[in-house]
């Protein structure tokens, strides 16, 4: 049974790490086009953009997928997402128990 919660609980946070990168890279690709292609409706090169666009995608896009993941990867692997809750909980806790 601890299994299956364990499952469940690991689950839901890779669900929701998809999430967030699906949509950070969802605006980041807005602004992107929005950036690079404004020019070329007024006359610039269509090529140029679609080069521009693509190189900010790769270097954006993907640091952030990169560094965002990282970071959530260290933060599991060390355990700090533990202890913070812990933390969190103790707090509350305390406020609780004073009320």
């Amino acid at each position: 049974m601890k299994v299956m919660t364990w499952l469940k609980k690991l689950l839901s946070s890779i669900g929701v790490l998809v999430l967030i990168n699906l949509v950070v890279l969802f605006l980041i690709t807005g602004w992107a086009a929005s950036y690079t292609f404004g020019p070329a409706i007024f006359g610039g090169s269509t090529k140029h953009a679609m080069d521009q666009f693509v190189r900010t995608e790769l270097i954006i896009g993907g640091g952030f997928v990169v560094l965002f993941n990282g970071y959530v990867l260290y933060r599991t692997v060390t355990g700090k997402n533990r202890e913070y809750n812990k933390r969190l909980a103790e707090k509350k806790n305390q406020r609780n128990k004073k009320k």
